[in-house]
Protein backbone atom coordinates (compact mmCIF):
# COMPACT_ATOMS: atom_id res chain seq x y z
CA UNK A 1 0.00 0.00 0.00
CA UNK A 2 1.13 3.55 -0.72
CA UNK A 3 1.13 6.53 1.16
CA UNK A 4 0.99 9.48 -0.25
CA UNK A 5 3.54 12.11 1.81
CA UNK A 6 1.80 15.39 1.43
CA UNK A 7 3.08 18.53 2.72
CA UNK A 8 1.25 21.03 3.93
CA UNK A 9 -0.22 24.29 1.71
CA UNK A 10 2.05 26.33 4.25
CA UNK A 11 5.20 24.50 3.64
CA UNK A 12 4.88 24.71 -0.03
CA UNK A 13 3.85 28.41 -0.18
CA UNK A 14 7.06 29.17 2.49
CA UNK A 15 9.20 27.11 -0.08
CA UNK A 16 7.59 29.03 -3.34
CA UNK A 17 8.40 32.41 -1.53
CA UNK A 18 11.80 30.92 -0.95
CA UNK A 19 12.32 30.21 -4.74
CA UNK A 20 10.96 33.46 -5.94
CA UNK A 21 13.43 35.42 -2.99
CA UNK A 22 16.38 33.21 -4.40
CA UNK A 23 15.26 34.13 -8.34
CA UNK A 24 15.38 38.26 -6.93
CA UNK A 25 19.08 37.62 -5.29
CA UNK A 26 19.85 35.38 -8.34
CA UNK A 27 18.98 38.69 -10.64
CA UNK A 28 20.40 41.05 -8.18
CA UNK A 29 23.84 38.98 -8.17
CA UNK A 30 23.89 38.71 -11.88
CA UNK A 31 24.41 42.28 -11.79
CA UNK A 32 27.10 42.48 -9.49
CA UNK A 33 31.23 41.15 -10.80
CA UNK A 34 32.81 38.92 -8.30
CA UNK A 35 35.64 38.37 -10.73
CA UNK A 36 36.13 34.25 -11.16
CA UNK A 37 33.98 33.90 -8.78
CA UNK A 38 30.94 34.79 -10.86
CA UNK A 39 29.83 31.32 -11.77
CA UNK A 40 30.58 29.82 -8.30
CA UNK A 41 27.94 32.06 -7.07
CA UNK A 42 25.57 31.87 -9.56
CA UNK A 43 25.88 27.57 -9.07
CA UNK A 44 25.63 28.55 -4.97
CA UNK A 45 22.11 29.86 -5.57
CA UNK A 46 21.28 27.31 -7.87
CA UNK A 47 22.17 24.56 -5.63
CA UNK A 48 20.15 26.16 -2.79
CA UNK A 49 16.68 26.51 -5.38
CA UNK A 50 17.60 22.53 -6.60
CA UNK A 51 17.57 21.33 -3.54
CA UNK A 52 14.13 23.14 -2.31
CA UNK A 53 12.74 21.75 -5.64
CA UNK A 54 14.02 18.36 -4.42
CA UNK A 55 13.31 18.40 -1.57
CA UNK A 56 9.67 19.66 -1.20
CA UNK A 57 8.35 19.74 -4.99
CA UNK A 58 9.59 16.00 -5.50
CA UNK A 59 9.05 14.64 -2.10
CA UNK A 60 12.50 13.52 -1.61
CA UNK A 61 12.05 14.29 1.78
CA UNK A 62 9.78 11.46 2.26
CA UNK A 63 10.94 8.87 -0.45
CA UNK A 64 12.88 5.86 0.43
CA UNK A 65 16.72 6.34 1.04
CA UNK A 66 17.59 4.04 -2.26
CA UNK A 67 15.73 6.90 -4.42
CA UNK A 68 17.62 10.01 -2.58
CA UNK A 69 20.87 7.80 -3.34
CA UNK A 70 20.17 7.46 -6.98
CA UNK A 71 19.03 10.83 -7.40
CA UNK A 72 22.00 12.44 -5.18
CA UNK A 73 24.35 9.95 -7.20
CA UNK A 74 23.26 11.02 -10.23
CA UNK A 75 23.84 14.89 -9.70
CA UNK A 76 27.63 13.48 -8.47
CA UNK A 77 28.29 12.40 -11.88
CA UNK A 78 26.88 15.68 -13.55
CA UNK A 79 28.56 17.65 -11.44
CA UNK A 80 31.81 15.80 -12.67
CA UNK A 81 30.93 16.17 -15.92
CA UNK A 82 30.83 19.97 -15.52
CA UNK A 83 34.09 19.92 -13.46
CA UNK A 84 36.25 18.41 -16.03
CA UNK A 85 34.46 20.14 -19.21
CA UNK A 86 35.20 23.91 -17.24
CA UNK A 87 38.58 22.75 -15.95
CA UNK A 88 39.11 21.70 -19.84
CA UNK A 89 38.07 24.90 -21.71
CA UNK A 90 40.42 26.81 -18.65
CA UNK A 91 43.43 25.21 -20.19
CA UNK A 92 42.13 25.79 -23.80
CA UNK A 93 45.15 27.76 -25.45
CA UNK A 94 47.85 26.79 -22.36
CA UNK A 95 50.80 25.63 -24.70
CA UNK A 96 54.21 24.94 -24.33
CA UNK A 97 56.08 26.77 -26.57
CA UNK A 98 58.94 24.41 -27.12
CA UNK A 99 56.76 21.56 -28.19
CA UNK A 100 54.15 23.72 -30.78
CA UNK A 101 56.10 23.35 -34.36
CA UNK A 102 54.13 25.17 -37.15
CA UNK A 103 51.98 23.10 -39.46
CA UNK A 104 54.17 22.37 -42.89
CA UNK A 105 52.51 24.49 -45.85
CA UNK A 106 53.26 23.55 -50.00
CA UNK A 107 56.41 21.85 -49.16
CA UNK A 108 55.85 19.08 -51.88
CA UNK A 109 53.49 16.80 -49.82
CA UNK A 110 50.07 19.15 -51.16
CA UNK A 111 50.87 20.85 -54.34
CA UNK A 112 49.45 24.19 -55.21
CA UNK A 113 46.73 24.14 -57.80
CA UNK A 114 47.42 28.29 -57.71
CA UNK A 115 49.74 28.23 -60.88
CA UNK A 116 47.62 25.54 -62.78
CA UNK A 117 44.81 28.14 -64.15
CA UNK A 118 42.62 27.29 -60.64
CA UNK A 119 40.32 24.39 -62.61
CA UNK A 120 40.18 21.24 -63.55
CA UNK A 121 41.22 20.04 -67.11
Amino acid sequence: MHVAHVSSAGTLLRVLIALLILTVITVAVSRVDFGAMNLAVAMFIATIKLTLVLTYFMHLKHDTAVNILFILGSFVFLSLLFLFTLADHHTRGDTDSTLVQPAPVNQGVYPSKLGSGGGHH
